[in-house]
């Protein structure tokens, strides 16, 4: 019994770190952050994916607040509070357990935790279940080390972040372990079995590489590309990734350009000790599109040229809403790239239309010049005699000079225009292109 019910929460934890695109901070969500300065996009797996198919295969409610005032001296009497006012639990016994955490502000968007009662876990089990008290004792043990000062000084937000989330991971991990091996949850093995055969497809290959948020792909056709990808990023030692989303604002700040690459290195994503790779995002909400290129080899490989052909061999199709050909195209034309720069010949914008169109312009230029002078020299005819340039009384000559007065130049700006509807970009540490498709 114990080995099926840990084979299906397995299942569980293996869910993607990209999940159903609504923020995991919400008032009152499983996570509740009243800071709003420590969301991420693993944060929002946790708050929309993780702990609530997790509460469900263990039948208990698994929470997190992170507050920013409380009129209580005691976290654990606020916990406490917070679980009755709102109704925490799961079942008619309200089982559940939650990891409470108090954040100071100091400024705007800096918040540090005190030193003492900064944080709590509360649990709730009915007496015939197992012990709330020994079940808090193991929770407090897995969190304990994500809660450093050091982490939750206010010196470094991103710091907490991180802390917050593997405090959360430790928290699922141990709840996990403690209810499957002293109380597990009252489900017959038919009902498992079930639950098993349900969700068997959509995980029997762990999403790392193409990730379909939107659910514009068929299963079938995702497997296929997940394989794909994976085969040749491990062949190429270089990561090739996709994401497709309904909205990118969901998963961070700034444009998506931004998002993209605080997504790649939120879940550091890349291979090899320079994590080289390259992710391109669709966003359905607005049509946005960014690709990012980490790494020194992925950046040789996909130089600004390269990007722009990379883009040229998929984006039309994304244009036509052709999801599967789209990313077909962009893995096979990642995989030629990456081949040509492996055998010493990377993709380069080639100099002979440059030098044939200087040498074209040259000519142009040159026949122009030679047809003003002729056209000049049209009424000059060879003469005998002077008498065309001397006066009736004579050949007399007066003081003459030239003055300079002024140049008059005219100059026309030349706009430049970028394909697609997209342009190159910087930042993140790689480069890249945004626009819209």
């Amino acid at each position: 019994m114990k080995k099926i019910f840990s084979a299906f929460t397995l299942a569980v934890m293996l869910a993607l770190f990209l999940c159903s695109p609504v923020s995991a901070i919400q008032p009152r969500g499983v996570i509740y952050d009243e800071t709003n300065s420590l969301g991420s996009p693993t944060l929002t797996y946790q708050g929309e994916d993780m702990l609530p198919q997790l509460s469900v295969s263990l039948g208990i409610d698994i929470r997190v607040d992170v507050l920013s005032e409380t009129s209580d001296d005691d976290i654990c009497e606020t916990a406490a509070w917070l679980y009755s006012k709102y109704g925490y639990g799961y079942g008619k016994n309200m089982e559940g357990i939650t990891l409470t955490i108090q954040m100071n502000k100091l400024d705007d968007y800096i918040y540090a935790k005190p030193a003492e009662n900064g944080w709590c876990v509360y649990a709730n089990l009915r007496q015939d279940r197992g012990s709330s008290q020994e079940l808090v004792d193991v929770l407090y043990a897995a969190v304990e080390p994500y809660m450093a000062d050091e982490a939750w000084n206010g010196e470094d937000m991103t710091m907490s972040a991180t802390a917050l989330t593997q405090a959360v991971d430790a928290m699922a991990e141990a709840a996990t372990d403690y209810i499957l091996t002293n109380c597990p949850p009252e489900y017959s093995a038919e009902n498992i079995d079930t639950a098993e055969e349900n969700t068997a497809d959509q995980n029997s290959v762990e999403m790392k590489y193409v990730f379909d948020v939107s659910d514009l792909l068929s299963f079938e056709q995702w497997e296929e590309l997940e394989s794909r990808a994976e085969t040749i990023s491990k062949r190429q030692n270089c990561g090739i990734y996709f994401a497709l989303v309904d909205d990118f604002t969901d998963y961070g700040y700034g444009d998506i350009y931004e998002v993209t690459y605080t997504i790649y290195h939120d879940n550091e994503l890349g291979m090899g000790e320079n994590r080289d790779g390259i992710i391109v995002m669709l966003s359905m909400e607005e049509r946005d599109y960014a690709m990012f290129v980490y790494g020194e080899y992925a950046e040789y490989v996909f130089n600004e040229y390269g990007q722009l052909m990379l883009e040229e061999a998929f984006l039309d199709d994304f244009g036509e809403n052709d999801w599967y050909g789209g990313i077909s195209h962009y893995l096979d034309t990642c995989d030629e790239f990456l081949t040509k720069a492996e055998e010493g010949k990377p993709v380069r914008e080639s100099p002979l239309p440059s030098i044939a169109i200087a040498t074209g312009a040259s000519c142009l230029i040159a026949a122009i010049v030679c047809s003003v002078f002729k056209y000049r020299m049209r009424t000059v005819h060879q003469q005998t005699e002077a008498n065309a340039y001397i006066t009736e009384g004579g050949l007399q000559l007066t003081d003459q000079y030239d003055q300079y007065t002024h140049t008059t130049e005219t100059r026309t700006k030349i706009e430049k225009e970028s394909s697609s509807g997209t342009s190159s970009e910087s930042g993140g540490g790689g480069s890249g292109r945004s626009g819209n498709f």
